[in-house]
């Protein structure tokens, strides 16, 4: 039952977000989920929970299979879901100013303690599998990119969406398929 409900809202949350993008502009800043949510405000909140769900059920699960033994996951999950509650909470609305900031904090705290938690969850197992060091850079790669793009451009849809897309489809992955052991690492 678990399973199937991770996989449903994973796939939900890819399927919402591909639709949800389509209000705005992929490559400005008049596309950013944020600006699109001033004009779509119950879209927005719906995204925004199903992304969380999506991603926050596949890492506990995630790190329940692979480092049963790690409890820090739960700060992340706590300081995201936060950090969520104000993106969601708070209109991305210049004009109002107070509100403006909490919903930018609400984002960077959302951004980072995801970012942070996925690519702990595999930098902590990169000695497991060929394929978990591969990701692990591919990640982090990711993550610097996307950071570099986000400065350099501002916030648009592709620029935010890209980490989000990619924590979606590769967590069920990880936890639903064989992809990441290595043969001599399943037998032990």
């Amino acid at each position: 039952m678990r399973k199937a409900f991770i996989i449903v809202i994973s796939v939900l949350a890819v399927l919402f977000t591909l639709w949800y993008m389509h209000f705005g502009s992929l490559t400005e800043n008049s596309g950013a989920l944020s600006v699109t949510g001033l004009s779509h405000p119950v879209y927005f909140t719906i995204w925004g929970i199903l992304t969380f769900c999506g991603i926050f059920s596949n890492l506990l699960l995630a790190y329940k299979k692979f480092l049963p033994k790690q409890n820090f996951q739960y700060i992340f999950f706590v300081l995201s879901a936060v950090g969520m509650i104000l993106t969601l909470a708070f209109d991305f609305d210049y004009s109002l100013y107070f509100q403006y900031i909490l919903h930018c904090l609400g984002s960077l705290l959302f951004s980072v303690s995801t970012a942070g938690c996925v690519f702990l969850l595999f930098f902590l197992n990169f000695g497991k599998s060929k394929m978990f060091k591969i990701f692990t850079v591919i990640i982090g790669a990711v993550l610097i990119i996307d950071l570099g793009m986000l400065l350099i451009f501002k916030e648009t849809a592709l620029i935010e969406v890209v980490p989000v897309l990619f924590a979606l489809i590769i967590l069920p992955v990880l936890n639903f398929t064989s992809f990441f052991k290595d043969k001599e690492y399943a037998s032990r």
